[in-house]
């Protein structure tokens, strides 16, 4: 699986598995279930995800399409590269940046719908 950022293409199915010490595997049907359980707990809040990190190292692909399909409505990304490549996986939802509002990049946020976490005067001014 490959993902285009900053006009590069990343490889983001990770090594061969001869060049691992190990290989970790995700039941993405106990992530859903877990997700669901937290959802339940958290009632009438909503239950959001973070899938940072590409997935914090599962795959924002896959961990993201399994939980939008569960019906999780919101998400939390790192930057503007994982908002866009989420956006394209989960249109529908709502997806926060943590990274906040860099400079010039409010116009990008606007376009793609999403919603910048902001922690400075600086990034509310603009």
């Amino acid at each position: 699986m490959t993902e285009r950022q900053s006009g590069h293409v990343i490889d983001a199915s990770g090594p061969p598995e001869r060049e691992t010490g190990g290989i970790l595997s995700i039941d993405l049907s106990v992530l859903v279930a877990n997700w669901r359980e937290l959802g339940s707990r958290a009632a009438p809040a909503q239950c959001a995800a973070v899938v940072k990190a590409d997935g914090y190292g599962c795959g924002i692909a896959p961990v993201a399409a399994a939980l939008a399909s569960a019906g999780c409505g919101t998400f939390f990304v790192a930057d503007l590269a994982e908002a866009r490549c989420l956006r394209r996986i989960a249109p529908a939802a709502t997806v926060y940046v943590l990274n906040g509002l860099a400079p010039g990049s409010a116009e990008a946020f606007a376009e793609a719908d999403l919603w910048p976490v902001i922690s400075s005067p600086a990034e509310l001014a603009e």
